[in-house]
């Protein structure tokens, strides 16, 4: 795994030490700057690109979720850094969560609590789907396009008395509608007679997964996937369309996901 890239953003001296010696116990963390506060932390996030923040609630001048509030609006297309909330108040978790934090560290913690966050943190980490991400698919669907395969290449439709027939590849996704699948081209769809279990097995594996009971995305039509916390990713299509994808296929996603992050 990469070097991670770490910001620890606290007003307590004591409190940015403990995590930063904790940290130091990591050889895959790089913590790369210490904040007092808000105005410093979002200089440091514009000058130094972390990839995740260990951020206090309630400091002066400005609180850790205005801070978070402010990269959100102001980062462009820079990745935004996961972030680990610390603070000895806990009616901020729900609120924490809300804004997808990763974890809420409530003080005082004993060490084991910590690396648990960490760990944590680090799996969203491996999870992101970024722009490198998306490029990297791509190119292995452009490969594989070139290569032998068995599995079903187009679909053959029959509509009003004529025959015509639908490239695979050609396919943001597919949908579950009763006994029919819609199959959703950039601009239009068609309905084919055919089971989600049944089409599943005839579609290549490298290019096509199952994020839902419903749905099948083609994955070199996706242009992000994250993780948006409850067990669910969310899918943003081609077409500008986003799917929520089932809770019980997060380990498949995941795995698929984490095996192409660069």
């Amino acid at each position: 795994m990469k070097t991670i890239r770490t910001i620890i953003v606290d007003d307590e001296p004591a409190a940015r030490l403990r995590i930063a010696r904790l940290l130091a116990q990591d050889p895959s963390i790089e913590v790369v700057s210490e904040c007092r506060n808000g105005q410093e932390a979002l200089n440091c996030i514009a000058k130094c690109r972390p990839d995740l923040l260990f951020l206090d609630v309630q400091m002066p001048g400005m609180s850790g979720f205005e801070v978070l509030e402010h990269v959100h609006a102001h980062n462009g297309h820079v990745p935004v850094p996961f972030v680990v909330f610390v603070t000895a108040f806990d009616q901020y978790a729900l609120k924490a969560f809300d804004v997808n934090a990763v974890d809420y560290l409530l003080k005082p913690y004993d060490d084991e609590r910590f690396f648990a966050s960490l760990d944590k943190a680090k799996r969203f980490i491996e999870m992101r789907t970024n722009d490198r991400l998306t490029g990297k698919l791509m190119d292995l669907m452009r490969e594989h396009l070139h290569a032998n395969s068995t599995h079903i290449g187009t679909f053959t439709i029959k509509d009003k008395g004529r025959e015509f027939k639908v490239k695979v590849e050609d396919l943001l996704y597919l949908r579950a509608e009763g006994n029919y699948l819609c199959l959703q081209l950039r601009d239009r769809h068609h309905l084919y007679r055919m089971t989600m279990n049944a089409v599943e097995g005839e579609l290549d594996p490298a290019r096509f997964l199952r994020i839902h009971r419903s749905y099948i995305v083609n994955m070199a039509h996706v242009r992000n996937a994250r993780y948006s916390g409850n067990n669910e990713f969310i899918f943003s299509m081609a077409n500008n369309e986003r799917i929520v994808s089932g809770r019980s296929y997060k380990e498949q996603i995941a795995k698929v996901l984490a095996e192409q992050v660069v």
